[in-house]
């Protein structure tokens, strides 16, 4: 990989419906032995409705943070996260709602440098720590919020997909300024 062709900044509105192809397509990847083909078809489903409405959920604030990264122009990770936490039990954290990186891209630190970006804006807003909430199933994903120093939650949850419920987990940290 040529590092002068990665770029990692703020998400734009001229990024919409790539944003989203692209978190269908890792969606696929990632839990392809989890989910049935249903959630998926479920979620494509939804394109034009998400890609409208994008500039009212996808923002950067003090609430809210949304970054990308491209490579060559074309995007290849994306990350989300809110100052508040929506999960039962962490509501005084910061949420890293979502972080995915292209599998051919994964290996190279960008999941590591979206993780520094959101933990420097978190504290930029207040924030002393923040929480992960990951399938249970997702062991590639554990593993590396393990590796970045997550403690494992005694508290689990369940992520509903059309009636169904699949046990999550949650990896709590501390936030310091660096």
């Amino acid at each position: 990989m040529d590092k002068e062709l990665l770029n990692i900044r703020k998400v734009t509105s001229e990024d919409a419906r790539e944003w989203f192809i692209f978190g269908f397509k890792v969606w696929r990847d990632t839990y392809k032995n989890i989910f049935p083909e249903e959630v998926f078809i479920d979620r494509e489903s939804t394109l034009e409705e998400k890609v409208k409405d994008f500039n009212n959920k996808v923002q950067n604030n003090d609430k809210s943070i949304a970054y990308v990264a491209t490579y060559d122009g074309e995007i290849v990770g994306t990350m989300c996260g809110s100052i508040k936490s929506s999960y039962d039990h962490f509501d005084e954290y910061a949420d890293l709602i979502g972080l995915y990186v292209d599998s051919r891209f994964q290996g190279y630190g960008i999941g590591t440098r979206f993780k520094n970006v959101f933990e420097d804006w978190a504290i930029e807003n207040g924030a002393t720590q923040y929480v992960i909430g990951v399938l249970k199933d997702n062991r590639k994903a554990r593993k590396v919020y393990e590796a970045w120093g997550g403690k494992l939650s005694k508290f689990e949850g369940s992520f509903v997909k059309l009636g169904v419920g699949y046990p999550e987990v949650f990896y709590t940290y501390d936030l310091q300024k660096h």
